[in-house]
């Protein structure tokens, strides 16, 4: 046998001679001004001997003879608070490259002393003192079952409510997923999820893949004066540059689709770096042999492109960037083939849904002096979605029901000037310009409403934002956001401030207050009712969010977690008719059919807790649970619960990872999700059958009295990494579902006239997703 394995040595000596080190490099810079900081301490803990570095005059550092494996990397500099970072991994293939932001000490003293991480996972904004945190590639590649794709990591998170298997819709705190924003690289774009919904900000999965993505960060509520037009969270997503050093690829392979990367600099030894990454999913091979993950009678799907070019000057006070990012998807489901086999509405129903999306932009950052820069962006997005129903007659001709097309561009001129004053007060102020073009249209079988628009419109956001730190232990964060929608000439003023006191080492405690608006999803103001546009001077949607949280630290690595909030929502857009309990509080996806009047209001109470404990010792988990109640009145005063009042909600994401000769890794992680069955609106007993139309009667007096039962999914991971010289090399098993429990779909339902009652499907049950990654 030894003889046998001395052989493949020789005749493969990639597969298993393995290099021992790595370096690492970076930069480390001022993060309120980015200016460059010479002199910082740069060192790689628990090594022996000890591996150090001092940045260069450009700030620049670089680690070397670094053991494989996985490292934490911390840096001080006199002045300044002390920066530690996640456990990182260290490969042999690919060089580490760290961008360091240290912020300034408000007192200075001769010792540093650095300790534990005060939070773990802080945000990247330091504005945002609260229900915010931040996320890294390896958190979303190693959470069971996320399918690398940060729409799916966040739903192990207290606060968020996942509810299907297949789409990550990202309902927060019992809101409507239309009030989340999606930011890349500091301005807002369209839903970037592949089979994107109409209006709102689910899919089935994004179109980000992690090859492109430095660490980014997600909030809950109460958010910082620079994000405007959302009141539920957001996605404040960056992409990294590529590798300086040398030219870099990744190639992933699994169920969900082939992805390619390749990174690097320009020329060698140049500044300017690009980073490229495509991707097309096998679903649609799997489809053709016969094989349906979404759906027994369902084809789809997807592809996407991304890119983020990296051009700094020569004298390094100027930065230029162009990136992009695209996508495709195209998803089908079928009629029963056999028309014999015809019993329901269902079997000779059809759906064709397809979507786009894309951004491009580019962006010059200027450092002005040694306290300030300027970062102005210029980009252009758009999205289209296309969605069609049809049924079939026994010649399998088609008959349309409902047909929608809703195309919408932005060309967005940002630019923001940061500035401190102190290490005490520092500003931030800014504006984004919109122009929106639009298409718009509906129709739909047996409904006196429509829509048809083609036109554009303008949106603008200035703001402004203080940080205001008197002493070392007290941070307060004022600011206001204010937006003007020339459509309809509405418009909102946003005052928000927070709070944060450490009152020991290992407490803080914080308070947020804001109000937020958010301009509806476009199509909804384009109603058609009689040959008239009847929602065209609908007011905005107003939130006022109150949280107040406690942290507390326990040892080094393990934190708990607490959150109480209440968000109270005025003049809500509701139906005008005082029969009618609709609000669009209750959106889904789709856009309004009936008259709207801003009468309506409601109302999210809860808390969320969480017992963490960051990566360290090669085992993390995260516990987190939720109570909640969700509330809206309709144009009547009558009060009822919202469709996303599901009560609770727990989680629980762990996992342990075991380190072998030559860093070689061996992964397992669980995750667990509960949350309380989704409401749904009641049909009306009794109701005349119309065998062709899709939209039922409903009980408006017993609005969302009934709900589906409980979500209850266990996922589980197992994932080996191995390290040889040229390349390195992943392979994962992710089981969605472990034991195979087929959770009832409270989304994907039809309305089935023969029967006068909803057809509902069941989701995907036990579902493996394998997965092969090689980086070289």
């Amino acid at each position: 046998m030894k003889n046998i394995h001395i052989f493949f040595i020789a005749l493969f000596p990639p597969l298993f001679l393995t290099a021992q080190t790595q370096s690492i490099s970076g930069i480390v810079l001022d993060k309120d001004s980015r200016q460059p900081l010479v002199g910082a301490t740069v060192q790689v803990l628990n090594t022996t001997p000890a591996i150090g570095a001092v940045s260069d005059a450009e700030g620049k550092f670089s680690l070397k003879n670094v053991p494989l494996g996985r490292h934490q990397i911390q840096c001080t500099y006199f002045g300044y608070d002390p920066w530690l970072s996640d456990p990182l991994i260290i490969s042999s293939v690919r060089e580490t490259y760290l961008t360091i932001g240290l912020t300034e000490a408000v007192l200075k003293t001769q010792e540093v002393v650095v300790s534990a991480r005060r939070r773990g996972n802080e945000p990247i904004n330091e504005l945002a003192l609260l229900s915010t945190r931040s996320f890294s590639v390896d958190e979303t590649q190693r959470y069971a079952a996320s399918a690398n794709d940060p729409g799916r990591m966040v739903q192990a998170l207290p606060g968020v409510q996942p509810s299907r298997d297949s789409r990550s819709d990202i309902v927060v705190r019992g809101n409507s997923g239309i009030g989340l924003l999606w930011r890349l690289e500091g301005v807002d774009i369209p839903n970037p999820n592949h089979f994107a919904r109409r209006g709102s900000s689910g899919g089935g999965i994004t179109i980000f893949s992690i090859s492109m993505l430095a660490n980014s960060d997600f909030s809950t509520g109460a958010f910082p004066a620079e994000y405007g037009n959302a009141y539920s969270g957001v996605f404040d997503i960056h992409f990294r540059k590529g590798n300086p050093d040398k030219r870099a690829y990744t190639f992933r392979a699994g169920m969900l689709g082939l992805d390619f990367s390749t990174e690097g600099p320009f020329k060698k030894g140049g500044e300017a770096t690009y980073l490229v990454n495509y991707r097309y999913s096998t679903l649609g091979i799997l489809n053709k042999m016969g094989l349906h993950l979404v759906g027994e009678r369902i084809d789809n799907t997807f592809q996407d492109l991304s890119f983020n070019l990296y051009f700094p000057s020569k004298n390094k006070k100027h930065l230029f960037t162009l990136w992009g990012i695209g996508g495709l998807s195209q998803e089908t489901e079928n009629a029963v083939e056999n028309t014999a086999e015809w019993r329901s509405y269902s079997d000779y129903f059809t759906r064709h849904f397809n979507t786009s999306m894309g951004a491009v932009g580019a962006t010059h950052t200027v450092l002005l002096d040694e306290t300030a820069y300027l970062k102005t962006s210029i980009v252009a997005t758009g999205q289209d979605v296309d969605w069609r129903n049809d049924t079939l007659n026994a010649a399998r001709v088609p008959f349309a029901v409902n047909t929608e097309r809703y195309k919408e561009g932005r060309f967005v001129l940002s630019s923001f000037l940061s500035k401190k004053f102190s290490p005490r007060v520092a500003l931030k102020t800014g504006f984004f310009i919109n122009h929106i073009p639009y298409d718009f249209f509906r129709e739909t079988l047996g409904d006196s409403s429509s829509i048809g628009a083609k036109g554009s419109t303008q949106l603008l956001q200035p703001y402004f934002q203080f940080r205001f730190r008197p002493t070392d232990k007290l941070t307060f964060n004022a600011g206001l956001h204010a937006l003007f929608f020339t459509l309809n000439a509405t418009s909102s003023i946003e005052p928000r401030l927070a709070a944060k006191y450490q009152f020991s080492e290992k407490q803080s405690i914080s308070l947020a207050w804001g109000l937020h608006g958010r301009v509806l999803p476009l199509g909804n103001y384009f109603t058609r009712i009689g040959g008239r546009e009847v929602n065209l001077n609908t007011d905005l949607i107003r939130a006022q969010h109150l949280v107040a949280g406690w942290d507390w630290l326990l040892g080094r690595a393990s934190r708990v977690h607490v959150e109480v909030y209440r968000q109270t929502f005025r003049d809500v857009p509701v139906a005008k008719n005082p029969a009618s309990s609709w609000s669009i509080l209750n959106t889904i996806d789709g856009f309004a059919k009936q008259e709207m009047s801003n009468g309506g209001a409601g109302e999210n109470i809860g808390v969320d807790a969480s017992v963490e404990k960051s990566f360290t010792g090669g085992t993390f988990f995260i516990v987190g649970g939720s109570v909640m109640r969700s509330r809206y009145k309709d144009i009547s005063g009558r009060e009822h619960p919202t469709v996303f009042d599901s009560g609770k909600s727990a989680t629980f994401t762990g996992g342990k990872e075991w380190t072998f000769r030559n860093a070689s890794m061996l992964q397992l992680g669980l995750r667990v999700i509960y949350n309380g069955g989704q409401r749904l609106m009641p049909l009306l007993p009794g109701q005349t059958v119309n065998r062709y139309s899709p939209e039922p009667l409903l009980d408006e007096s017993r609005a969302f009295q009934e709900r589906v039962e409980a979500y209850f999914r266990p996922d589980l991971r197992i994932a080996f990494r191995k390290n040889n010289p040229r390349a390195a090399w992943w392979l994962a098993l992710d089981v969605q579902n472990v034991m195979g429990r087929r959770n009832v779909d409270p989304l994907n339902r039809t309305y089935d006239p023969d029967l006068n009652q909803w057809v509902f499907r069941e989701q995907s049950g036990l579902t493996p997703v394998l997965s092969f990654q090689i980086d070289w």
